[in-house]
């Protein structure tokens, strides 16, 4: 039986969604859909770089240069490809991290159809991204809290560092993507409930972790 790759059926219906996708053996449109992810994760990274290009000026070694205004600019669409080359690598990153540590508690499920969720969650993560680009643009800063979740929370109750990373993980996408990624265990799993749910809540625990420890020692703010 073939059934057809779909991600916004998958987002918004996971439940029914993932329930007839074991009995497709093939899912047509599969790659072309992850292609079009692939261009807009690169499109809308070099879009955020070249929103963040004055924080990138204040960098010492680019002062020092003391590049002229068309310099500057030549520099800019540089930073924008740099940032849309690493738009397309990160997909691949993201995904397969996040498939490996999964099939470790999933094997029953398979490492392809891991592949399917991941990249559906993903698609998530780009959607945040073209919510936070607004912010980049008016601000022109590298790092922008997240408008949809609690970010604005830990600008507001913590100075710097782990702590506002850790908050502004929490939102909207992060919740919708545990959503998803709980309903389409459940179904393709032969896992009971109660292990999808703790494996779901530690992949995002363990996701949100990372990532803000990872932000926090980037920017020196880590405490």
């Amino acid at each position: 039986m073939t059934g057809r790759a779909q991600f916004i059926p998958a987002l918004t219906k996971p439940n029914t969604y993932f329930a007839f996708y074991s009995e497709w053996k093939d899912k047509e449109g599969f790659w072309i859909r992850f292609f079009a992810i692939l261009v807009a994760s690169g499109l809308l990274h070099a879009l955020s770089f070249f929103a963040a290009f004055p924080s990138f000026k204040t960098i010492s070694f680019v002062e020092a240069a003391k590049l002229s205004g068309a310099e500057l600019e030549l520099l800019r669409y540089i930073i924008a490809l740099v940032g849309g080359a690493w738009g397309l690598i990160i997909p691949f990153l993201v995904i397969n991290s996040g498939v490996l540590f999964l099939y470790v508690f999933f094997r029953d499920i398979g490492f392809k159809a891991l592949f399917y969720v991941m990249t559906t969650v993903y698609l998530l993560f780009i959607l945040g991204l073209l919510f936070e680009l607004p912010i980049q643009f008016v601000t022109g800063a590298e790092e922008v809290v997240q408008p949809l979740g609690f970010g604005f929370a830990g600008v507001l109750f913590f100075e710097h560092g782990f702590w506002q990373e850790f908050l502004n993980s929490i939102n909207i996408f992060t919740i919708w993507g545990s959503v998803v990624m709980y309903f389409a265990f459940r179904q393709l799993s032969f896992k009971e409930k109660n292990y999808c749910l703790v494996v779901t809540i530690g992949f995002f625990v363990v996701f949100i972790l990372l990532s803000s420890l990872y932000a926090a020692l980037a920017s020196g703010q880590l405490i």
